[in-house]
């Protein structure tokens, strides 16, 4: 049987397409008969998988033929040609095709059309605005997560991390009142967007979310709540954010101060001893705080964590030792960070590595406070006299003067062409005799802001406080990984 495949005079209204007169915009929008089209629809809604099985029962395709034509009808009807100028459907038009309340997965396919080409965060929340103007479409939302995501990552170009913080927290309360469930990953970026702006109400709210919602914080987002932190050495993490106050830092990692401590949800809680990846992070974080008591209670658990006992020694390419306990040694490392150096003497005495045997930085660190040592051998007399030199060195060089040797424990200094530059400098309020990026300042968040802005007015003094935007080669980095 040859089935006519001319399609009937009853659908030609669907089928008329007329073009927009959008200037900017090449999509065909079907002069659609919305009267017919549910018509249509309704016939396909009556049939079930019952009546499928049965026609394949008796050998009879006609019916299934039908089906798929009506269903290729109403498919042509609802094609939308988005422009190919990469822009959003015009406001009113986006709101019309949502309108349409029996077709999810072209409403689905909308959502995402219209997220994608979102680049700000205005564009986000209108689309959701209209989305949740019903509740076929306020349902569809929850499979919209990663789509939103996106498109909020790629608002950062146009706008600040503050206002995008602010359209995450928006979103998630009301997708909490229309009872949609929050997944991880929208989660995850709040709380990272939490971490970036040094919002302590926001870290407060979205960790006690995980712990109201049961998510676990997987180690991959443990380290990258610390990498948002901006604890980093070289500083790039500040230029976009600023600093944390060390109050407020020292809240999110071990308790807020109006929390009773049976409802404390910190991010401590958080972290699983037993994968080093997360302890090392957490180690250096607390460093950057100068929470040495907090970094000695680590020391102590360290000491009997089976991860230490089945390490053991193993083999540094890194490092001049080729034996010694690497995780022991980034304790040490941490705690010299700190500022505690008579308990990183401790620390080394303790550890069985030698003096000798550290980087050079960290030999730096503790022989600022070289009346702690705990032990000495050969290399701490030279050692001794290096640093000495490398002191003396910043006051030249926060002076403007260098050194003529003349031989014979003789000689003289002498003015450089940058000498004035460098008195300018030094007559700063943010003079500093050497970079500290990655150290949370001991300010309110609101003098925080204030010394900011004030740093603005000394445009002139930025190389002193502000990090390079070159990175620095990493071919030395210590390699954290017991």
């Amino acid at each position: 049987m040859i089935l006519s495949t001319k399609i009937s005079t009853r659908f030609a209204p669907i089928l008329s397409l007329r073009r927009c007169s959008r200037p900017h915009a090449t999509c065909l929008q079907p002069t659609v008969d919305r009267a017919e089209l549910d018509s249509i629809q309704h016939q396909l809604d009556l049939k079930s998988p019952v009546d499928t099985l049965a026609c394949l029962l008796i050998n009879d395709s006609r019916p299934l033929y039908r089906q798929a034509h009506l269903s290729s009808l109403v498919k042509n009807a609802l094609r939308i040609d988005f422009p190919i100028n990469g822009q959003m459907l015009d406001s009113d038009q986006f709101r019309k095709h949502m309108a349409v309340k029996w077709n999810d997965k072209y409403r689905r396919r909308l959502m995402r059309e219209q997220f994608l080409r979102c680049q700000t965060v205005q564009h986000v929340m209108r689309v959701l605005a209209v989305a949740l103007q019903h509740k076929e479409t306020t349902r569809e939302l929850a499979s919209m997560e990663t789509c939103i995501v996106r498109a909020l990552y790629r608002a950062r170009d146009t706008t600040t991390d503050h206002k995008i913080f602010g359209a995450i927290t928006t979103i998630i309360c009301r997708f909490r009142k229309v009872n949609i469930p929050i997944g991880r990953h929208l989660l995850a970026v709040g709380i990272k967007f939490a971490a970036r702006t040094r919002s302590l109400p926001g870290m407060k709210r979205y960790l006690k979310l995980h712990v109201e919602l049961d998510f676990p914080i997987a180690k991959t987002l443990f380290r990258a709540i610390i990498a948002k932190f901006s604890v980093g050495s070289n500083g790039y993490g500040e230029i976009r954010n600023g600093r944390w106050s060390r109050r407020d830092l020292l809240q999110v990692l071990l308790g807020f101060e109006d929390t009773a401590p049976e409802d404390q949800h910190h991010l401590g809680l958080f972290l699983d001893r037993s994968e080093w990846s997360g302890l090392y992070g957490w180690l250096v974080v607390l460093s950057r705080c100068r929470a040495s008591d907090e970094i000695w209670k680590e020391w102590i658990l360290w000491q009997g964590n089976p991860m230490r006992l089945s390490t053991g020694k193993v083999v540094s390419s890194l490092s001049e030792c080729e034996a010694k306990l690497r995780g022991d040694y980034s304790f040490i490392e941490m705690m010299a960070d700190s500022g505690d150096t008579r308990r990183a003497w401790e620390m080394l005495r303790d550890s069985g590595i030698s003096f000798g045997d550290c980087r050079r930085r960290l030999r730096h660190k503790l022989l600022r406070d070289i009346q702690y040592a705990t032990l000495w051998d050969s290399h701490i007399s030279t050692d001794l006299l290096e640093q000495y030199d490398l002191e003396l060195k910043k006051v030249e060089n926060a002076l403007g003067v260098e050194w003529i040797d003349l031989g014979a424990d003789q000689g003289y200094h002498r003015p450089t062409n940058n000498m004035q530059q460098s008195l300018e400098f030094l007559s700063s309020p943010f003079f500093k005799p050497e970079p500290d990026f990655g150290y949370p300042l001991d300010l309110s968040a609101e003098e925080i802001k204030q010394q900011h802005q004030l740093m603005k007015e000394y445009a002139e003094d930025m190389p002193i406080y502000t990090p390079k935007t070159s990175r620095k080669p990493t071919t030395h980095d210590h390699n954290s990984t017991p």
